[in-house]
């Protein structure tokens, strides 16, 4: 499908769906921002639309510094949702640092937005082999999954009410590819993006994430080490309220390296002895 084809595709499903979005909201749909190239299209697709929106960015205190200067600076009618616990807080809370199997910073940071609304994501099938079971219209908590169509032919019968902390969630550009989001930032919408993209990034998101791979997170451990200094502090004090278990003979920097490598401990120790070795 060409580009011109899915962008009448999704303003087309945004039209669609914005009368339920004002049942829930006289603000209309919930955005969720992020600043990255996905949620610029999400933005900007909405604005062609016409439809009723409200921007939001949930500030998590791990984001790149460049990244919410370029939302201030560009996108100031998105309002910043600032936490009620830092990222560092929430692992004191936690007792842990999050990984890729309990990634609470997401849970209670990014997720819980939106409840009780309708919620506009950017999310896109081509981004990961999980996100290409997704589908355009969904109801959180995997209560319904499909298309706007289906979904209004069983709403009076199935989903009569959503409420509390649920959220219908509309996916707008699920089947754009890369190229339609350069090619629609570039050269319909001609916006620009953050510097970070410009530098050899290809996700922008949340510092030290663990679902960034280990190049990313070597670049950012470069790129921002008073980021790096305030987690090992954290760790140290994982450690000293006895959370971090298993893992003495280690130094609160061998952690954070152990957590960046994304290996298992039993391979770490091996890394860090055949090192040893080299070093003598």
């Amino acid at each position: 499908m060409a580009l011109k084809d899915k962008i009448d595709y999704s303003t087309n499903l945004l039209r669609k769906a914005e009368s339920m979005a004002l049942e829930y909201s006289d603000k209309g749909f919930f955005l969720a921002f992020s600043g990255g190239k996905d949620s610029q299209a999400l933005y900007h697709i909405a604005q062609l639309a016409g439809v009723k929106f409200e921007p939001h960015y949930s500030l998590t205190t791990l984001d790149p510094p460049e990244l919410v200067r370029f939302i201030k600076s560009q996108y100031p009618d998105v309002i910043i949702d600032r936490p009620e616990l830092t990222f560092l807080q929430l692992c004191l809370k936690k007792k842990m640092l999050p990984t890729q199997t309990a990634r609470f910073c997401c849970a209670e940071l990014k997720e819980t937005k939106g409840a009780g609304r309708v919620v506009l994501t950017g999310i896109r099938k081509q981004e990961s082999v999980r996100r290409s079971k997704r589908n355009e219209f969904e109801i959180d908590n995997h209560k319904f999954s499909g298309t706007i169509d289906q979904f209004n032919r069983t709403r009076e019968t199935d989903f009569a009410c959503i409420g509390g902390k649920d959220k219908i969630i509309v996916n707008p550009i699920i089947n754009w590819t890369d190229k339609d989001v350069w090619g629609f930032l570039n050269d319909v919408v001609k916006v620009p993006h953050c510097s970070l993209y410009d530098e050899g990034w290809h996700r922008i998101g949340c510092l030290f994430c663990p679902m960034a791979n280990k190049k990313e997170l070597f670049r950012m451990e470069k790129r921002y080490p008073k980021y790096k200094d305030a987690i090992i502090r954290t760790i140290h004090r994982l450690r000293e309220g006895n959370y971090v278990k298993g893992y003495e003979d280690l130094t609160d920097e061998e952690i954070f390296r152990w957590w960046v490598t994304k290996v298992p401990i039993a391979e770490f120790h091996a890394m860090k002895r055949l090192q040893y070795k080299l070093d003598l």
